[in-house]
Protein backbone atom coordinates (compact mmCIF):
# COMPACT_ATOMS: atom_id res chain seq x y z
CA UNK A 1 0.00 0.00 0.00
CA UNK A 2 1.31 3.69 -0.84
CA UNK A 3 -0.15 6.30 1.47
CA UNK A 4 0.20 9.83 0.65
CA UNK A 5 -0.02 13.21 3.02
CA UNK A 6 -1.09 16.84 1.64
CA UNK A 7 -0.29 19.18 4.23
CA UNK A 8 0.58 22.51 4.65
CA UNK A 9 4.32 22.08 5.61
CA UNK A 10 6.63 19.63 7.31
CA UNK A 11 6.00 21.11 10.67
CA UNK A 12 2.58 20.25 11.17
CA UNK A 13 3.26 17.25 9.88
CA UNK A 14 6.17 15.98 12.06
CA UNK A 15 4.00 17.83 14.82
CA UNK A 16 0.98 16.18 14.49
CA UNK A 17 0.59 13.24 11.65
CA UNK A 18 4.18 11.12 11.79
CA UNK A 19 3.43 8.45 14.56
CA UNK A 20 1.02 7.76 11.91
CA UNK A 21 3.28 7.30 8.64
CA UNK A 22 5.87 5.65 11.63
CA UNK A 23 3.10 3.04 12.40
CA UNK A 24 2.01 2.73 8.01
CA UNK A 25 5.55 2.19 7.72
CA UNK A 26 5.77 -0.69 10.52
CA UNK A 27 2.93 -1.99 8.46
CA UNK A 28 4.83 -2.24 5.49
CA UNK A 29 3.50 0.78 3.65
CA UNK A 30 5.10 3.02 1.25
CA UNK A 31 5.12 6.69 2.84
CA UNK A 32 5.16 10.06 1.28
CA UNK A 33 4.26 13.39 2.25
CA UNK A 34 3.26 16.36 0.08
CA UNK A 35 3.65 20.33 1.47
CA UNK A 36 3.76 23.48 0.76
CA UNK A 37 6.25 26.99 1.59
CA UNK A 38 7.57 26.34 5.44
CA UNK A 39 5.49 28.38 7.69
CA UNK A 40 8.90 29.68 9.97
CA UNK A 41 12.18 28.44 8.76
CA UNK A 42 13.24 27.96 12.54
CA UNK A 43 10.38 24.73 13.03
CA UNK A 44 11.28 23.66 9.11
CA UNK A 45 15.03 22.87 9.93
CA UNK A 46 14.07 20.66 12.95
CA UNK A 47 11.13 19.09 11.11
CA UNK A 48 13.23 18.42 8.20
CA UNK A 49 15.83 16.54 10.10
CA UNK A 50 12.54 14.49 11.79
CA UNK A 51 11.23 13.84 8.08
CA UNK A 52 14.73 12.57 7.12
CA UNK A 53 15.46 10.04 9.93
CA UNK A 54 11.77 8.41 9.39
CA UNK A 55 12.70 8.07 6.28
CA UNK A 56 9.34 9.55 4.71
CA UNK A 57 10.05 10.94 1.54
CA UNK A 58 8.94 14.51 0.68
CA UNK A 59 7.64 16.86 -2.53
CA UNK A 60 7.17 20.33 -1.55
CA UNK A 61 4.94 22.89 -3.65
CA UNK A 62 4.65 26.58 -3.94
CA UNK A 63 1.47 27.11 -2.20
CA UNK A 64 1.70 28.42 2.17
CA UNK A 65 -0.64 28.95 4.97
CA UNK A 66 -1.27 32.17 4.04
CA UNK A 67 -0.72 33.19 0.80
CA UNK A 68 -3.19 34.09 -1.86
CA UNK A 69 -1.35 34.41 -5.08
CA UNK A 70 -4.07 32.80 -7.42
CA UNK A 71 -0.99 31.98 -9.83
CA UNK A 72 0.99 30.50 -7.65
CA UNK A 73 -1.72 28.60 -5.93
CA UNK A 74 -2.88 27.17 -9.55
CA UNK A 75 0.54 26.25 -10.12
CA UNK A 76 0.77 24.33 -7.35
CA UNK A 77 -2.14 22.34 -7.78
CA UNK A 78 -1.01 21.30 -11.10
CA UNK A 79 2.21 20.10 -10.00
CA UNK A 80 0.68 17.82 -6.91
CA UNK A 81 -1.25 17.06 -9.17
CA UNK A 82 1.02 15.82 -11.72
CA UNK A 83 2.82 14.37 -8.84
CA UNK A 84 -0.19 11.96 -7.49
CA UNK A 85 -0.71 10.61 -11.34
CA UNK A 86 2.98 9.58 -11.00
CA UNK A 87 2.96 8.41 -7.27
CA UNK A 88 -0.47 6.28 -7.75
CA UNK A 89 -1.18 6.15 -4.41
CA UNK A 90 -4.12 3.59 -2.28
CA UNK A 91 -4.98 6.15 0.04
CA UNK A 92 -4.02 10.28 0.19
CA UNK A 93 -4.60 11.66 3.62
CA UNK A 94 -5.09 15.43 3.94
CA UNK A 95 -4.65 17.20 6.74
CA UNK A 96 -4.42 21.46 7.58
CA UNK A 97 -6.53 23.72 5.77
CA UNK A 98 -4.77 24.09 2.66
CA UNK A 99 -3.53 20.46 2.87
CA UNK A 100 -7.28 19.56 2.29
CA UNK A 101 -8.44 22.17 0.12
CA UNK A 102 -5.60 21.17 -2.39
CA UNK A 103 -5.01 17.06 -1.32
CA UNK A 104 -9.07 16.64 -2.18
CA UNK A 105 -9.01 18.84 -5.61
CA UNK A 106 -6.05 16.82 -6.91
CA UNK A 107 -7.18 13.33 -5.47
CA UNK A 108 -10.40 14.34 -7.30
CA UNK A 109 -8.62 14.60 -10.78
CA UNK A 110 -6.38 11.78 -10.38
CA UNK A 111 -9.26 9.60 -9.14
CA UNK A 112 -6.61 8.53 -6.07
CA UNK A 113 -8.98 5.39 -4.59
CA UNK A 114 -9.36 6.43 -1.20
CA UNK A 115 -9.37 10.15 0.39
CA UNK A 116 -9.15 10.97 4.13
CA UNK A 117 -10.25 14.78 4.82
CA UNK A 118 -8.74 15.70 8.61
CA UNK A 119 -10.07 19.01 9.66
CA UNK A 120 -8.14 19.88 12.85
CA UNK A 121 -9.24 23.26 12.83
CA UNK A 122 -10.35 25.49 10.06
CA UNK A 123 -7.31 27.85 10.25
CA UNK A 124 -6.94 31.71 10.14
CA UNK A 125 -9.55 32.68 7.39
CA UNK A 126 -12.35 31.28 10.40
CA UNK A 127 -11.07 32.79 13.19
CA UNK A 128 -12.56 35.49 14.67
CA UNK A 129 -16.14 34.86 14.07
CA UNK A 130 -18.32 37.88 14.08
CA UNK A 131 -15.23 40.66 14.47
CA UNK A 132 -13.32 38.81 11.70
CA UNK A 133 -12.46 41.55 9.18
CA UNK A 134 -13.39 41.65 5.68
CA UNK A 135 -9.93 39.87 4.64
CA UNK A 136 -10.81 37.06 6.78
CA UNK A 137 -14.37 36.81 5.58
CA UNK A 138 -13.80 36.75 2.04
CA UNK A 139 -11.26 34.33 2.29
CA UNK A 140 -13.57 32.04 3.95
CA UNK A 141 -15.86 32.43 1.38
CA UNK A 142 -13.30 31.44 -0.86
CA UNK A 143 -12.15 28.55 0.71
CA UNK A 144 -16.03 27.58 1.45
CA UNK A 145 -16.29 27.29 -2.78
CA UNK A 146 -13.01 25.35 -2.91
CA UNK A 147 -14.55 23.31 -0.29
CA UNK A 148 -16.80 21.73 -2.01
CA UNK A 149 -14.64 20.39 -4.77
CA UNK A 150 -12.29 18.96 -2.13
CA UNK A 151 -15.15 16.91 -0.27
CA UNK A 152 -16.69 15.72 -3.26
CA UNK A 153 -14.59 12.43 -3.78
CA UNK A 154 -16.58 9.35 -4.17
CA UNK A 155 -15.24 7.17 -1.69
CA UNK A 156 -13.59 9.46 1.06
CA UNK A 157 -14.01 9.86 5.14
CA UNK A 158 -13.96 13.10 7.20
CA UNK A 159 -12.37 13.39 10.06
CA UNK A 160 -12.60 15.91 12.76
CA UNK A 161 -11.99 16.82 16.43
CA UNK A 162 -14.86 18.71 17.15
CA UNK A 163 -18.47 18.88 17.57
CA UNK A 164 -18.46 22.56 16.03
CA UNK A 165 -16.39 21.68 12.87
CA UNK A 166 -18.42 18.70 12.60
CA UNK A 167 -21.75 20.55 12.73
CA UNK A 168 -19.98 23.38 10.54
CA UNK A 169 -19.48 20.42 7.64
CA UNK A 170 -22.74 19.29 7.82
CA UNK A 171 -24.74 22.99 7.99
CA UNK A 172 -22.71 23.37 4.68
CA UNK A 173 -23.80 20.30 2.87
CA UNK A 174 -20.27 19.38 2.66
CA UNK A 175 -20.76 15.79 3.21
CA UNK A 176 -23.57 13.58 4.73
CA UNK A 177 -22.89 12.76 7.92
CA UNK A 178 -22.49 9.65 8.32
CA UNK A 179 -19.55 10.12 6.35
CA UNK A 180 -17.77 12.03 9.29
CA UNK A 181 -15.59 10.49 11.90
CA UNK A 182 -14.94 12.74 15.42
CA UNK A 183 -11.42 11.40 16.46
CA UNK A 184 -10.20 13.50 19.67
CA UNK A 185 -6.86 15.16 18.61
CA UNK A 186 -4.07 13.32 16.71
CA UNK A 187 -2.80 11.09 19.76
CA UNK A 188 -0.01 11.94 22.41
CA UNK A 189 2.48 9.51 23.59
CA UNK A 190 1.37 8.77 27.10
CA UNK A 191 4.59 6.83 28.23
CA UNK A 192 6.70 9.86 27.27
CA UNK A 193 4.35 12.24 28.59
CA UNK A 194 2.75 10.37 31.95
CA UNK A 195 6.03 10.08 33.79
CA UNK A 196 6.47 12.77 37.06
CA UNK A 197 4.02 13.41 39.73
CA UNK A 198 1.69 16.36 39.40
CA UNK A 199 3.11 17.26 42.90
CA UNK A 200 6.79 17.59 42.04
CA UNK A 201 6.27 20.44 39.71
CA UNK A 202 8.29 23.79 39.41
CA UNK A 203 6.90 27.49 39.46
CA UNK A 204 6.42 27.84 35.64
CA UNK A 205 3.54 29.05 33.24
CA UNK A 206 4.00 27.77 30.17
CA UNK A 207 2.67 29.58 26.47
CA UNK A 208 2.71 26.38 24.51
CA UNK A 209 2.02 27.95 20.49
CA UNK A 210 3.35 29.66 17.61
CA UNK A 211 3.39 33.08 18.47
CA UNK A 212 0.24 34.47 16.99
CA UNK A 213 -2.23 36.32 18.05
CA UNK A 214 -5.15 34.34 17.10
CA UNK A 215 -3.40 31.82 19.56
CA UNK A 216 -4.06 34.86 22.31
CA UNK A 217 -0.06 35.28 23.09
CA UNK A 218 -1.19 38.88 23.50
CA UNK A 219 -3.82 38.38 25.80
CA UNK A 220 -1.51 35.91 28.38
CA UNK A 221 1.29 38.53 28.00
CA UNK A 222 -1.27 41.45 28.64
CA UNK A 223 -2.74 38.74 32.09
CA UNK A 224 1.07 38.26 33.29
CA UNK A 225 1.74 41.92 33.30
CA UNK A 226 -1.29 42.17 35.96
CA UNK A 227 -0.25 39.12 37.98
CA UNK A 228 3.74 39.58 37.81
CA UNK A 229 3.40 42.04 41.05
CA UNK A 230 1.30 39.75 43.12
CA UNK A 231 3.22 36.35 42.96
CA UNK A 232 7.44 35.95 43.65
CA UNK A 233 9.44 32.60 41.91
CA UNK A 234 7.24 32.03 39.50
CA UNK A 235 8.47 31.93 35.51
CA UNK A 236 6.42 32.53 32.47
CA UNK A 237 7.64 30.97 29.47
CA UNK A 238 6.60 31.64 25.50
CA UNK A 239 7.57 27.98 24.10
CA UNK A 240 6.54 28.73 20.49
CA UNK A 241 8.24 30.54 17.02
CA UNK A 242 7.93 33.63 16.32
CA UNK A 243 8.97 33.50 12.82
CA UNK A 244 5.75 32.02 11.70
CA UNK A 245 4.27 33.73 8.30
CA UNK A 246 1.20 34.24 9.10
CA UNK A 247 -0.77 37.41 9.03
CA UNK A 248 -1.49 37.08 13.40
CA UNK A 249 1.98 36.77 14.03
CA UNK A 250 3.72 38.86 16.45
CA UNK A 251 6.73 40.56 15.32
CA UNK A 252 9.74 39.74 16.80
CA UNK A 253 10.66 43.39 17.97
CA UNK A 254 7.54 42.86 20.05
CA UNK A 255 8.55 39.82 21.51
CA UNK A 256 12.32 41.08 22.70
CA UNK A 257 10.16 44.17 23.76
CA UNK A 258 8.59 41.53 26.71
CA UNK A 259 11.10 39.92 27.46
CA UNK A 260 12.97 43.20 28.11
CA UNK A 261 10.71 43.95 30.10
CA UNK A 262 10.94 41.26 32.03
CA UNK A 263 7.45 40.06 31.82
CA UNK A 264 8.17 37.07 30.11
CA UNK A 265 10.95 34.33 28.79
CA UNK A 266 11.35 32.90 25.32
CA UNK A 267 12.46 29.27 24.50
CA UNK A 268 11.83 29.84 20.78
CA UNK A 269 10.35 27.29 19.19
CA UNK A 270 11.07 23.44 21.10
CA UNK A 271 10.59 20.67 19.39
CA UNK A 272 10.71 18.41 22.22
CA UNK A 273 8.32 19.59 24.34
CA UNK A 274 8.17 16.78 27.43
CA UNK A 275 11.13 18.10 29.50
CA UNK A 276 9.50 21.32 29.17
CA UNK A 277 6.03 20.07 30.35
CA UNK A 278 7.48 17.93 33.07
CA UNK A 279 8.56 20.66 34.93
CA UNK A 280 5.80 23.42 34.50
CA UNK A 281 2.93 23.52 36.73
CA UNK A 282 0.38 25.46 34.61
CA UNK A 283 -0.18 25.29 30.99
CA UNK A 284 -2.17 28.41 29.47
CA UNK A 285 -3.85 28.71 25.77
CA UNK A 286 -6.12 31.38 25.54
CA UNK A 287 -6.22 30.76 21.78
CA UNK A 288 -9.46 32.22 19.33
CA UNK A 289 -10.12 28.59 17.90
CA UNK A 290 -8.43 25.43 17.49
CA UNK A 291 -9.26 21.93 16.06
CA UNK A 292 -8.17 19.83 19.47
CA UNK A 293 -4.99 21.68 20.53
CA UNK A 294 -2.43 18.89 21.09
CA UNK A 295 -0.47 21.12 23.21
CA UNK A 296 -3.47 20.95 25.64
CA UNK A 297 -3.76 16.95 25.65
CA UNK A 298 0.13 16.73 26.05
CA UNK A 299 -0.33 19.27 29.12
CA UNK A 300 -2.84 16.87 30.54
CA UNK A 301 -1.16 13.91 30.01
CA UNK A 302 1.90 15.53 31.53
CA UNK A 303 -0.24 15.94 34.70
CA UNK A 304 -0.03 20.06 34.03
CA UNK A 305 -3.22 22.33 35.09
CA UNK A 306 -4.60 24.19 32.01
CA UNK A 307 -6.12 27.51 31.55
CA UNK A 308 -7.72 28.27 28.34
CA UNK A 309 -10.50 29.18 26.22
CA UNK A 310 -14.29 28.64 25.76
CA UNK A 311 -13.73 28.40 22.29
CA UNK A 312 -14.21 25.86 19.96
CA UNK A 313 -11.72 23.32 19.93
CA UNK A 314 -10.01 24.56 23.30
CA UNK A 315 -12.82 23.88 25.59
CA UNK A 316 -13.48 19.92 24.51
CA UNK A 317 -9.63 19.76 25.62
CA UNK A 318 -10.00 19.79 28.95
CA UNK A 319 -13.17 19.03 31.74
CA UNK A 320 -13.61 22.61 33.56
CA UNK A 321 -13.08 22.69 36.99
CA UNK A 322 -11.48 19.50 37.24
CA UNK A 323 -8.63 19.23 34.46
CA UNK A 324 -8.23 23.09 34.06
CA UNK A 325 -10.33 26.38 33.99
CA UNK A 326 -12.19 28.29 31.00
CA UNK A 327 -12.40 32.12 30.24
CA UNK A 328 -13.94 33.58 27.47
CA UNK A 329 -11.89 34.73 24.56
CA UNK A 330 -10.17 38.04 24.52
CA UNK A 331 -10.90 39.22 28.83
CA UNK A 332 -7.66 39.46 30.33
CA UNK A 333 -9.49 40.29 33.00
CA UNK A 334 -10.41 37.08 33.87
CA UNK A 335 -7.28 35.39 32.49
CA UNK A 336 -5.40 36.91 35.06
CA UNK A 337 -7.84 36.57 37.31
CA UNK A 338 -7.86 32.01 36.73
CA UNK A 339 -3.96 32.19 36.56
CA UNK A 340 -3.51 33.92 39.82
CA UNK A 341 -5.97 31.98 41.30
CA UNK A 342 -4.16 28.42 40.38
CA UNK A 343 -0.58 29.55 40.93
CA UNK A 344 -1.95 30.50 44.72
CA UNK A 345 -3.57 26.97 45.01
CA UNK A 346 -1.37 24.39 45.06
CA UNK A 347 -3.62 21.54 45.72
CA UNK A 348 -6.09 22.51 43.13
CA UNK A 349 -2.63 23.06 40.57
CA UNK A 350 -2.03 19.07 41.98
CA UNK A 351 -5.68 17.90 41.58
CA UNK A 352 -6.06 19.43 38.02
CA UNK A 353 -3.30 17.57 36.95
CA UNK A 354 -3.84 14.37 38.52
CA UNK A 355 -7.66 14.48 36.68
CA UNK A 356 -5.91 15.53 33.58
CA UNK A 357 -3.72 12.67 33.79
CA UNK A 358 -6.43 10.30 33.96
CA UNK A 359 -8.96 12.46 31.11
CA UNK A 360 -5.38 11.54 28.85
CA UNK A 361 -5.47 8.28 30.13
CA UNK A 362 -9.15 7.75 28.89
CA UNK A 363 -9.15 9.92 25.75
CA UNK A 364 -6.24 10.78 24.15
CA UNK A 365 -3.88 8.23 23.72
CA UNK A 366 -1.73 7.59 20.37
CA UNK A 367 -2.99 4.21 20.43
CA UNK A 368 -6.71 4.57 20.39
CA UNK A 369 -6.30 7.52 17.47
CA UNK A 370 -4.00 5.11 15.65
CA UNK A 371 -5.94 2.17 15.76
CA UNK A 372 -9.57 4.47 14.53
CA UNK A 373 -7.65 6.04 11.36
CA UNK A 374 -6.13 2.17 10.66
CA UNK A 375 -9.63 1.06 10.69
CA UNK A 376 -10.63 4.53 8.60
CA UNK A 377 -8.43 3.45 5.72
CA UNK A 378 -9.27 -0.24 5.77
CA UNK A 379 -12.87 1.03 5.83
CA UNK A 380 -12.35 3.09 2.40
CA UNK A 381 -10.05 0.55 0.89
CA UNK A 382 -12.66 -2.18 1.32
CA UNK A 383 -14.82 -0.08 -1.02
CA UNK A 384 -12.48 0.12 -3.80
Amino acid sequence: MHLVFVVNHVAFFVSHRLPIALEAKRRGWRVTVLTGQPGSESMERLAMKALGDAGVVHHRFGFGSSTLNPLRELWALLGMCWVLRRLRPDVVHCASPKGVIYGGIAARICRVPALVLAVSGMGYAFTGGDAAGWRRRILGSLITVQARLAFRHRNRKVIVQNTDDRNWIIRRHLCPPEDIELIPGSGVDLVALDRDSPNGKQPIVVFPARLLRDKGVTEFVQAVRLIRGKVSGWRFVLAGAGDYRNPSCVSRAEIEGWVSEGVVEWSGHVDDMTSLLSEASIVCLPSHREGLPKALLEAAAAGCAVVTTDAIGCRESIVAGKTGDLVAVGNIDALAEALLALILDTSRRQSYGTSGRLLAREKFGLESVLAAIFDLYAALLRRT
